[in-house]
């Protein structure tokens, strides 16, 4: 153990290491930074598709949902303007509400229904000729 002493006038002197820079490892560490790269690309690529993909199909049965709410709207409003436009229903709203009465028989005139702008003479105003060319 005597050769493990410092001799008693000598000092130590602390003197860093300098370390060469391997110039091999560094191209080695930069290839497979690289080959990670290549390779996480594609990953990536096909990753946000993905995702793309499904936030489509999240919208579109959104749209679909709301479709089929609006239709079954329509369908309701239809369902109730046939309703209200059913003539016993109008009828007794006009009864009702603005006070009107039946008029009496002998006072309806019923008129013919017809294409519009193929009436006969008697739909257009008196004193009004049709010319044919």
């Amino acid at each position: 153990m005597t050769g493990a002493l410092p001799e008693p006038g000598r000092r130590w002197r602390n003197v860093g290491v300098v370390r060469e820079h391997d110039l091999r490892r560094g191209r080695w560490l930069w290839r497979l930074l690289l080959g990670l790269l290549t390779a996480a690309v594609p990953v990536a690529f096909y990753v946000l598709q993905q995702v793309n993909y499904v936030q489509v199909r999240y919208k579109i049965e959104e749209l679909r949902g709301q479709q089929e709410r609006l239709l079954e709207a329509e369908r309701r409003l239809r369902i109730e303007r046939a309703a209200l436009e059913a003539l016993p229903v109008v009828e007794e709203r006009a009864a009702r509400e603005l006070d009107l009465a039946r008029p009496a028989p002998e006072r309806v005139v019923v008129v013919p229904a017809t294409s519009p702008g193929h009436g006969d003479r008697s739909a257009r105003a008196p004193g009004v000729t049709r010319t044919v060319r």
